[in-house]
C-alpha cells in the first residue's frame, strides 16, 4: 500500500507530501491543475522513462520519493532479498532523482539500484489503469494476455513449459536452416576453408614466434657491426694477433711487479688482491666475449630464411589475423566448421529428428495449454457479464472467439512461446444482436467499464498488487452509469488501496479520502498544490464538480451535502452486501 508520496520541483510542484489512506482516495481539480503530474510522479517511482523537462523550470533536479507498507506483500519481499535489501519494519522506500545532465538515479531503502532492478520490484507494488490502456484493448492481439491473467494460476505453469518448448523447437529450426544451404553454397564454403586451412597448415605456426624471429631480424641486420665490436674487444681484451700486450696480460704484469712487496705492508696486500680478482673477472669476461665472437658469425643463409618467414607471417596476419596466436585460433576454427561442413549430411538428419522431437512437444504442451483456455474462456464471460451487469450494462455479452485454421494453414505456423491460440473478445451490449469484434462495436463508454471490469477481477485475484491507479477511467461515462462506476470502484476499494484521478463528482463522493489538486499563482510563476480535504472542504468541492465555477449557492452546497451522505450510506449498504455474501458462501 502506498502510504506517503512526495514531490520535489516535478513541473509546477515545488514542495508536495501526499498521505494516503487504505480503501479509495481520488484526487480531483480543474481541467490543467496538475493531476496528471500526480500520476507522473508515480510512473516515476515504478521505473518509468524519465523525461527532462518534467523538472520545474530553473531547478538542477527533481525528486519524488514513496513510501509503502509491504508487510503482506511477499512477492516484493521475495525480491528485496534477493538483491539483499533489508526491509525488517514492513516498510519500503523508493526514490527517484531526476537531473537536468540528463542522469537519474534510483534508490530503494536507500540504496543505489539500476533502473531494471526497480522496475522489477515495482511490478508488484502498483497496478497503473491509464486512459491509454483502452487502446490495448481496443488491439486484438492483446486479447489473449487478459484471458491469461484471469486464469494466471493454472495457465502461467503451463505457458512455462510451452515457452520451453518453443526456444527448443525455434533453436532446432534455426539451426537446421543453418544446414540447410544450398549445395553450392556449401561447396564454395568448404572450397574456401580447404584453401585456408592448407595456406596456414603449411606455414606451421607457432604461437608468440614473431617475437623471436624479430629478434634474429635485428642480430642478422647488425651482424657487421656486432663482428667488429666483438673482434676489437677481443683484440683490447686477451687476443692481440700482432704480438703485443693486452689488457689481460698488461694486468698480469702488474701483479707480478708487487708480488715482492705484497708482505710489508697490509695496504700492498689489500690493492694486489683486488688487482687479483679484476685479473679473474677480466680473463673470464674476455673468455665470454671471445665466444661471442666465435658463434657469432654471419650465415646469409639462414638470415633470408629470417627475413622470408617475417614476411609470411605478415602477410598471413592481413588475412587472418594480426598475431600468430590469433592466427591459429582461427585455423583451430576454420578446422571445426570444416568438419561440420564434410558432416553436414549427418549433422542435418540429427537435427531433423530434434526438431520433430520438440515440435511434437510443443505441439503436446500448446493443445494442454488451448485447452486450459478455453476453459478459462467459459468462466471469464460468466464472471465479465456479472461485473457488466453490475455497471448498468444489464444485457451485455462478452465471449472468447478462438481463430480456426485457415485453408492451407498448418498449426506449425501459428506456433508462438505462448503456444497456437489466437483470440479475441466479442461483444454484444443490447438484446437481439450479433456478438461482433469488441474492438469494432464498442463505444468509450463501454470501453471504461470493460477496463473497469477487467480490473475488479484483477482485484480478485491472489497476488495482485494491493494499489491500484485510475487515470481518469471514467472518460465517456456520465449520470448513473457515473454512480454505478463509483460504486464499482468503492468495492475494488473494500479489498485494495485505489488512488483514482477523476472529473466526476460521483466518484468523489464514493472516496474514503479526498485530494484537491489546484494552481495558484505566486510572483509571477504558477505553481501546483495538493491538499487532503476535509468533510466541509469535499462539500464545496463537490459544488463545484456539480455546478461549475459558481459554488456559492446554497442550494449547490446543499445538494454536494446531500450527495455526500449518500455516499456514505450506500458505501455502508454495500460493505453490508459483501459481508452477507461472504457469509452465506462460507456456510
Amino acid at each position: 500500500m502506498l502510504i506517503q508520496l512526495g514531490i520535489h520541483n516535478l513541473a509546477l510542484i515545488d514542495e508536495v507530501l501526499i498521505e494516503f489512506s487504505g480503501g479509495m482516495n481520488v484526487l480531483t481539480g480543474e481541467t490543467g491543475a496538475g493531476k496528471s503530474i500526480v500520476v507522473d510522479a508515480v510512473n516515476l517511482v515504478l521505473g518509468e522513462r524519465a523525461d527532462r523537462d518534467l523538472i520545474a523550470n530553473g531547478k538542477s533536479k527533481a525528486v519524488v520519493e514513496a513510501v509503502f507498507d509491504i508487510t503482506e506483500n511477499l512477492a516484493v519481499q521475495k525480491a528485496l532479498e534477493e538483491i539483499e535489501i533489508s526491509h525488517e519494519d514492513g516498510m519500503l522506500s523508493i526514490s527517484r532523482e531526476l537531473m537536468s545532465t540528463g542522469r537519474n538515479i534510483c534508490r530503494v531503502n536507500g540504496v543505489i539500484v539500476p533502473l531494471q532492478t526497480l522496475r522489477k520490484i515495482s511490478d508488484q507494488l502498483l497496478d497503473i489503469h491509464g486512459q491509454h490502456q483502452h487502446q490495448l484493448l481496443l488491439d486484438a492481439a492483446n486479447h489473449l494476455s487478459y484471458l491469461d491473467h484471469f486464469a494466471v494460476d493454472d495457465i502461467e505453469p503451463l505457458i512455462r513449459e510451452t515457452k520451453e518448448a518453443f526456444d527448443c523447437w525455434h533453436g532446432a529450426a534455426l539451426r537446421l536452416a543453418k544446414y540447410r544451404r544450398t549445395l553450392s553454397e556449401r561447396e564454395q564454403r568448404k572450397d574456401m576453408l580447404r584453401f585456408q586451412l592448407d595456406e596456414l597448415n603449411r606455414a606451421k605456426l607457432t604461437a608468440n614466434e614473431e617475437e623471436g624471429l624479430e629478434q634474429k631480424r635485428i642480430f642478422f641486420r647488425n651482424s657487421g657491426k656486432i663482428q667488429a665490436a666483438l673482434d676489437e674487444a677481443c683484440y683490447m681484451l686477451c687476443v692481440n694477433q700482432e704480438g703485443g700486450n693486452t689488457a689481460v696480460d698488461l694486468l698480469k704484469e702488474s701483479l707480478r711487479s708487487l708480488t715482492p712487496v705484497v708482505g710489508l705492508s697490509e695496504e700492498y696486500e689489500r690493492v694486489y688482491n683486488r688487482l687479483n680478482e679484476i685479473c679473474y673477472e677480466l680473463e673470464d669476461a674476455a673468455g665470454e666475449l671471445e665466444h661471442f665472437r666465435d658463434e657469432s658469425m654471419f650465415d646469409a643463409g639462414e638470415a633470408e630464411e629470417v627475413e622470408a618467414r617475417v614476411d609470411l607471417l605478415r602477410r598471413l596476419s592481413r588475412k587472418y589475423g594480426a598475431t600468430t596466436v590469433e592466427m591459429i585460433n582461427y585455423r583451430d576454427q576454420i578446422s571445426k566448421e570444416l568438419d561440420e561442413l564434410e558432416n553436414v549430411n549427418e549433422q542435418i538428419d540429427s537435427l531433423e529428428k530434434a526438431y520433430r522431437a520438440y515440435g511434437k512437444q510443443l505441439m503436446d504442451c500448446s493443445r494442454r495449454l488451448s485447452a486450459r483456455r478455453h476453459e478459462a474462456a467459459k468462466q471469464f464471460e460468466v464472471q465479465m457479464e456479472e461485473q457488466l451487469h453490475d455497471l448498468g450494462m444489464k444485457n451485455a455479452r462478452i465471449t472468447f472467439s478462438f481463430a480456426k485454421l485457415k485453408e492451407g494453414e498448418r498449426i506449425e505456423q501459428r506456433f508462438t512461446a505462448l503456444g497456437y491460440d489466437q483470440a479475441e473478445m466479442m461483444f454484444c451490449a443490447n438484446l437481439g444482436q450479433p456478438m461482433k469484434p469488441l474492438t469494432k462495436v464498442a463505444s468509450g463508454g463501454e470501453l471504461s467499464r470493460i477496463m473497469l471490469a477487467l480490473k475488479n477481477l484483477s482485484a480478485q485475484k491472489p497476488g495482485i498488487p494491493r494499489s491500484m491507479v485510475f487515470d481518469e477511467i471514467d472518460t465517456g461515462i456520465s449520470g448513473r452509469m457515473a454512480q454505478v462506476v463509483a460504486e464499482k470502484m468503492s468495492e475494488i476499494g473494500d479489498h485494495h488501496q485505489v488512488i483514482c484521478v477523476s472529473h466526476l463528482p460521483q466518484i468523489a463522493a464514493m472516496a474514503d479520502e479526498q485530494f484537491l489538486v489546484r494552481k495558484y499563482d505566486r510572483d509571477g510563476v504558477t505553481h501546483t498544490q495538493v491538499s487532503k480535504l476535509t468533510t466541509e472542504q469535499r462539500i464545496v468541492e463537490l459544488a463545484r464538480m456539480v455546478g461549475g465555477a459558481d459554488i456559492t449557492s446554497e442550494s449547490s452546497i446543499l445538494h454536494a451535502g446531500q450527495m455526500l451522505n449518500d455516499a456514505e450510506h450506500r458505501k455502508i449498504e454495500l460493505r453490508a452486501k459483501v459481508d452477507r455474501t461472504t457469509v452465506g458462501s462460507d456456510a
